[in-house]
């Protein structure tokens, strides 16, 4: 009997510590999923405060859905600020397109907000556009070419949005609503990627592509400005604008191992972008001839990209002179030694020769840096 009474205490005491702990656990977890859910309002909030989001209907401007036909041109550009009530036009994303300009977006207001104490964002002046039916085209360069300063003068001649395949919080902070997105809702999406190279599921589809390249002797430096001056603390200075001084060049050793590397690579991304171009519409824009033309390279562009204007209009546009992210000039001092300029001079020739073996050389004229 004793037995037996011993044995009912302890079924009822494991009973009855199930039934407490089921008590706390389970009001724990309607704390957490109370909190949880309370959380989620506020990071919405946030991000569409961010954009300016409005919630009634476009009601001027196209709002037609049907498909853009290859080679018909976007009627909807050099608007003042797009064709949409909501300004950006975000009715015009994909369902991915959308979701990685939500996932930019909000991540530039958390590091706003715990960089600068604020929320608000630049949305610049592009919109998106109805991408069904037109090509992806990849905005491509190796860094330090000009990539940001090429995407500034094509959203303020056009008036649409480019993208980029990464989500830089300076320059979505700063007016490029369309950074993250990567799909034919933007004019063009900014890489540095190679063709099959780096982050290949991001880059494999577009069709078509607008290369810019630049001298590698000032490409390598413009680089380097960028990648010491990256953690910039002043909201309307960024690490695409910035350079540092002669003590980072010269026999500096990081500059000295910095250079050995990331030539190799221009030469790569040369090669591999000249490549590209035998298989799929690919236009070249040499960064010299963007600054001694710059209306007659941006509106070769527009016509490569499938965009109408005027002349009369982007001149007009561009006399608002964009340089915002282009470094004017580099500082008056020699930046190589004379082992690295043969060095330099050795990778540019050693380009030249493949895209020769390659049969690439009428794609991109290299001999204009040998």
């Amino acid at each position: 009997m004793a037995a037996h009474l011993r044995v009912f205490i302890a079924v009822v005491s494991v009973l009855t510590l199930l039934c407490v702990s089921y008590l706390i656990l389970g009001s724990d977890f309607k704390i957490h999923q109370t909190r949880t859910i309370s959380r989620a309002p506020l990071v919405k909030d946030a991000v569409l405060n961010a954009v300016k989001l409005q919630t009634q209907p476009p009601s001027r401007g196209n709002t037609d859905t049907s498909p853009v036909k290859e080679g018909q041109q976007l009627s909807q550009s050099l608007s003042a600020r797009g064709p949409c009530a909501d300004g950006l036009c975000l009715e015009y994303l994909s369902t991915s397109e959308r979701s990685d300009f939500d996932k930019c977006t909000g991540r530039a207001v958390f590091l706003s907000q715990r960089k600068f104490k604020s929320t608000a964002l630049n949305n610049g002046t592009c919109h998106f556009v109805n991408g069904t039916g037109r090509r992806r085209v990849a905005l491509a360069s190796f860094p330090g070419s000009g990539n940001t300063w090429v995407r500034g003068l094509l959203e303020m001649t056009s008036g649409i949005c480019t993208g980029s395949i990464y989500c830089d919080f300076s320059l979505r902070s700063n007016g490029f609503a369309g950074e993250g997105v990567r799909g034919s809702s933007v004019i063009a999406f900014k890489t540095h990627n190679s063709p099959g190279g780096g982050q290949i599921s991001r880059v494999k589809h577009y069709e078509a592509a607008v290369y810019i390249i630049r001298s590698p002797w000032d490409t390598l430096v413009a680089e380097w400005n960028r990648k010491n001056t990256a953690n910039s603390s002043v909201r309307n200075e960024t690490k695409h604008s910035l350079s540092v001084g002669v003590e980072y060049f010269g026999s500096n050793q990081e500059w000295e191992s910095y250079l050995h590397t990331w030539a190799d690579r221009w030469q790569n991304s040369v090669i591999k972008w000249a490549n590209f171009g035998k298989q799929r519409p690919l236009l070249v824009v040499y960064f010299e001839d963007l600054k001694a033309n710059v209306t007659g390279e941006v509106e070769r562009m527009l016509d490569f990209l499938q965009v109408s204007y005027s002349r009369e209009q982007v001149e007009e546009r561009l006399e608002q002179n964009f340089n915002f992210f282009k470094r004017s000039h580099h500082r008056e001092f020699e930046h190589y030694t004379t082992e690295q300029r043969a060095y330099i001079t050795q990778v540019v020739a050693k380009t030249k020769q493949e895209l020769e073996n390659s049969d690439s050389t009428g794609i991109i004229q290299i001999e204009r840096y040998t």
